[in-house]
């Protein structure tokens, strides 16, 4: 029965992310991931937009699709330099849009030092990364027990966070804390306006059935007309329809100003005396204040002033190799736009929420840990994102292993 536990935590860990740092008996580490989705239907139509009413999105925040869809694949390299030092290197692609613009790409290319044990350790990181304040940002859909990215990551973080950076973390036994500034590729910001920075903070508990994660975060960045890149800002990813249909214009609307998020997440768990079966719960606040100006290239201007809340919860229970699940997530917005292309601008940014409409998603899962690496995972979605639901199915498989040294078990 401890067998059966064991590789359910192989997939869903306590902090489920990205970030680690390999080990000083293993000097080199090959990992590699891949999560595959059937879905029975698309968020939008085939020529429509992805834009949730009252938020400006951008990044990589690709609605789902109907048929079959990798939605992740990576590798990724692990080198224990010495003692003290370490890289990690890894490639990856993501579902990105129905005009196939999926590519592989370098996500994580830096150097680790570790020091200090006495005191903590302290990590110092420098190079390519993902963001390590929010758990659920930096988590892949090999790990996440959804197959899809929260509306909070997708809305304000564009769903993933890969920039160049530097971090400093310290940890005890109980407690994290670190800071991170980053050059600012990564949306909400842009390179242009200058740096972005976050901190954070969270705190570690484990006794003979409880555990207990939580923490907080707070991330600043500037954007100097920023645009979303999805469909518009110079990689247009306008579609082209068929002969007798027509396309709208992506209205190309930038922002330039500030943008603070700051959040707080808590993973809760309960395990049986006997590892038989787990039970518990993960959830997420993200908040967002803008301040800046909604323009176009025609020279309208408005000015905006913007507070957005994102949150989503998960209980889950585990018994055996089967774990089953429900996300509810909701997102909540408060725009005021003050100038005289105020309605036009707001519209055509998404910003504009005349009826207040509040959008939702709850997702049922069922995971099935088949084999030791391979792990099936089937959803139930209703989507209140967008003004009409869009109630959707789907069915997928998740490949998690370590490829070297090779001993046929996933990694963690």
């Amino acid at each position: 029965m401890k067998h059966y536990f064991s590789l359910f935590t192989l997939f869903i860990p306590l902090l489920a992310q990205a970030h680690y740092i390999p080990a000083k008996d293993t000097p080199i580490t090959l990992n590699a991931s891949l999560a595959a989705t059937w879905r029975s239907d698309n968020v939008v139509e085939e020529n429509e937009y992805w834009q949730v009413p009252g938020t400006n999105m951008g990044g990589d925040a690709w609605p789902a699709e109907e048929g079959i869809q990798v939605d992740e694949m990576t590798l990724g390299l692990g080198i224990r330099i010495d003692e003290n030092t370490y890289g990690i290197v890894e490639v990856g692609t993501h579902a990105s849009g129905r005009s196939d613009h999926s590519s592989v790409s370098l996500e994580h290319a830096y150097i680790g030092y570790t020091c200090c044990e006495e005191f903590g350790p302290l990590v110092i990181e420098v190079g390519k990364m993902s963001a390590a304040f929010s758990p659920s940002l930096s988590s892949h859909a090999a790990e996440r027990l959804t197959s899809e990215t929260s509306l909070a990551a997708d809305v304000f973080f564009g769903r993933y966070f890969h920039d160049e950076g530097a971090r400093v973390m310290w940890h005890s036994d109980s407690l994290t804390a670190g800071a991170e500034i980053w050059k600012g590729n990564a949306f909400p910001a842009t390179a242009s306006a200058g740096y972005a920075w976050d901190a954070f903070a969270r705190y570690q508990w484990r006794g003979n059935n409880f555990s207990l994660s939580s923490g907080a975060w707070l991330y600043r960045s500037s954007a100097e007309t920023r645009a979303d890149h999805r469909y518009g800002g110079g990689h247009q990813h306008t579609p082209v329809a068929v002969p007798g249909e027509t396309v709208a214009v992506f209205p190309d609307t930038r922002f330039t100003g500030d943008t603070d998020v700051y959040g707080i997440h808590a993973d809760v768990a309960y395990t049986s005396d006997d590892q038989y079966w787990k039970s518990g719960l993960k959830a997420e606040f993200m908040g967002m204040q803008m301040d800046g100006t909604l323009h176009d290239a025609i020279g309208r201007a408005a000015d905006l002033d913007s507070d957005q809340t994102g949150a989503w919860a998960q209980p889950y229970i585990t018994v055996k190799n089967h774990t089953f699940g429900i996300r509810a997530e909701w997102l909540t917005s408060d725009n005021v736009i003050t100038g005289a292309p105020a309605n036009q601008l707001g519209a055509d940014s998404g910003m504009a929420n005349p009826t207040s409409f509040e959008p939702s998603r709850y997702t049922a899962i069922w995971l099935w840990q088949w084999k030791e690496t391979i792990a099936l995972r089937t959803e139930i979605i209703d989507d209140q994102s967008l003004l009409e639901d869009n109630l959707r199915f789907g069915v997928g498989i998740i490949w998690k292993q370590t490829l070297w040294p090779f001993n046929g078990n996933s990694h963690h």
